[in-house]
């Protein structure tokens, strides 16, 4: 499958999705809900993005959230390696839990931003985890509640309640909310299967973000403006011209981050510092910088082979350092 790139810009709106492997359940019970929550929160927190509405599936997720300057793949790294690994220690599983890389869609303003609010939210009713629209505005796992202005909503302490009902009413909060409202109740009246359903446009969009093409959800011309984006990052990133100047910068700066050599880093062994810089080296290049594998082989003086589990070893350490940096908000006895 190939890889969708990243054109996301700050102050952009951004509906992420991501699916576990195999339809693997991957939220067991309420516990494992508000692990992934308290990850979550700690992210918005930390990055100061803005979390527009949130929704928890059985084997998936949806967030809906206004990006910044800070970098969204810090940001979901952290989020699913350490939630997968929580995951895997809790239920003793192993190996990987999400499919492939989490999936984002950039979204225009306006109307986009209404009509994906309502998707997200409604996404229990369509799959039955709730019976109706009444029993919705109390069902603890999506940001419904928190729009209600539910005291006990979970989202209420990450969910900017504010920006979100200003896509339905700028000047006046309580307007807004029945707004909303209505704009959900106008959707089920065709049967719960259907409520909050995309329109087609919206809906390839996400299906083609699955097999990986670029796209994004509003008119024409923003449309064209992130297919230019992308174009762009693409001609980058396939500059086979600057593959030299991209090594040599990365090797530097891992060689000072480890304190060894040019030679330690291209020589083999099993050195613990040694192994751990050319596995950072091989990660950050490979799945950073598109580098591909081939190429950095030839810069160390190995086959691909091992340059391959490198990067699962890069990973490996990458996901461990999230993993200890995160802390559970939600921790009860």
């Amino acid at each position: 499958m190939p890889r969708m790139a990243r054109v996301h810009s700050q102050g952009q709106l951004i509906h992420i999705m991501s699916h576990s492997i195999e339809k693997r359940t991957l939220f067991v019970d309420d516990n494992d809900r508000l692990e992934f929550l308290s990850r979550f929160e700690k992210g918005i927190t930390d990055s100061g993005f803005e979390c527009i509405t949130w929704s928890l599936m059985d084997n998936h997720y949806h967030l809906f959230i206004r990006i910044n300057d800070k970098s969204l793949g810090t940001f979901m790294r952290s989020l699913n390696g350490g939630y997968a690994l929580y995951y895997n220690k809790r239920h003793n599983k192993h190996g990987y839990l999400f499919q492939g890389r989490y999936k984002s869609i950039p979204c225009q303003d306006l109307n986009y931003a209404l009509t994906l609010i309502r998707y997200i939210n409604l996404n229990p009713l369509r799959a039955g985890m709730v019976k109706s629209l009444e029993e919705l505005r109390d069902y603890q796992w999506c940001g419904h509640g928190c729009l209600l202005g539910n005291e006990n909503a979970y989202g209420k302490n990450f969910q900017n309640r504010n920006t979100s009902l200003s896509f339905f009413d700028h000047n006046n909060l309580e307007n807004a909310r029945i707004l909303y409202l209505k704009f959900l109740e106008e959707s089920c009246k065709n049967g719960n299967k259907l409520a909050g359903q995309l329109a087609a446009i919206e809906a390839a969009a996400i299906s083609g973000s699955f097999k990986g093409y670029p796209t994004a959800i509003g008119d024409p011309d923003f449309f064209a403006s992130v297919l230019k984006k992308f174009k762009e990052f693409q001609c980058k990133m396939n500059r086979k011209d600057n593959y030299p100047h991209l090594l040599q910068t990365k090797s530097e700066e891992i060689c000072r981050a480890y304190n060894i050599t040019l030679s330690e880093l291209k020589r083999r062994g099993r050195k613990n510092s040694r192994s751990k810089a050319r596995a950072a080296f091989c990660y950050q290049l490979h799945v950073e910088q598109y580098i591909p594998q081939a190429v950095i082989a030839r810069f160390l003086g190995i086959t691909i082979s091992p340059v391959s589990v490198l990067i699962q070893k890069g990973r490996a350490m990458c996901e461990s350092v999230m993993e200890n940096d995160t802390v559970n908000l939600y921790q009860t006895e």
